[in-house]
């Protein structure tokens, strides 16, 4: 795969639903409700601290560290040809 993020948001969700797009569809589901976690923890920060910086950064952090955690294989555990999909992102 050769696409890469950029600056544009717009470009970058539309390179995510190609990605997602090509995914079987039991994984579809699983990136979906993943997905739609997440939006909901969003969602609560945003009413909870609306407009304030920090807790945007800290939530920007956050989203990095999940993905790079989600793609380390836990102790005794092999790589998979699935995971070079999210160290591509």
């Amino acid at each position: 795969m050769s696409a890469q993020f950029t600056d544009s948001v717009a470009a970058n969700v539309e390179l995510l639903k190609e990605l997602v797009a090509g995914m079987p569809d039991s994984a579809r589901v699983r990136c979906e409700r993943a997905g739609m976690t997440i939006v909901n923890v969003v969602d609560r920060m945003r009413k909870d601290s609306p407009n304030d910086p920090a807790v945007a950064l800290g939530a920007a952090f956050a989203i990095f560290y999940m993905a790079e955690r989600l793609v380390q294989p836990s102790a005794g555990e092999a790589k998979s040809d699935g995971d070079k999909l999210i160290l591509t992102l």
